[in-house]
């Protein structure tokens, strides 16, 4: 029994990504298995992050007392509510991007009638310059839809990629 706790805390302690919320796996990756990014408690954190310190806070309410106190600390925020994200804003001005329809991912500034990316239902992301047969991220977890569109805003936005 003392062999067993012994192994499940040595896990815990030495895997990060053994209780995150949601991993995700860029394109890019080439099938390693860690993730390129985690999130977990309303924090991301990327695969090549050393500190104590997230890349990216995520809160659900545009608070400028937290979001001006997070910035100030260095922090990334990423503001999502109602189906928009802001990211490193500090007032409800027009959002980054939008979903809408809960898979497809409009940048504000789009006009056009292509989605700039969407989440399909196997936890794939795909952006709409992509003319591969292959995803951009696969986005694990239980919340796909709320997931996928951080990361698609953060690889939009060239914050991740």
């Amino acid at each position: 029994m003392k062999k067993i706790c012994i192994t499940i805390l040595t896990l815990l302690l030495f895997s990060s990504t053994a209780f995150a919320d949601t991993n995700i796996w860029l394109n890019s990756n080439h099938k390693n298995i860690t993730p390129n990014a985690v999130i977990k408690n309303n924090q991301i954190w990327l695969a090549n992050n050393r500190t104590q310190t997230p890349n990216f806070i995520i809160l659900h309410h545009m608070d400028q007392t937290k979001i001006t106190q997070a910035l100030t600390n260095n922090h990334a925020i990423i503001v999502i509510k109602n189906n928009k994200i802001w990211i490193n804003e500090i007032s409800d001005q027009p959002p980054f991007a939008i979903l809408k329809n809960n898979h497809q991912i409009w940048l504000q500034d789009n006009h056009s009638t292509v989605a700039n990316a969407i989440i399909k239902s196997n936890g794939t992301l795909w952006l709409s310059s992509n003319t591969s047969s292959i995803a951009d991220a696969y986005i694990g977890g239980n919340n796909q839809r709320q997931d996928g569109f951080i990361i698609a805003a953060l690889i939009l936005s060239q914050q991740l990629g």
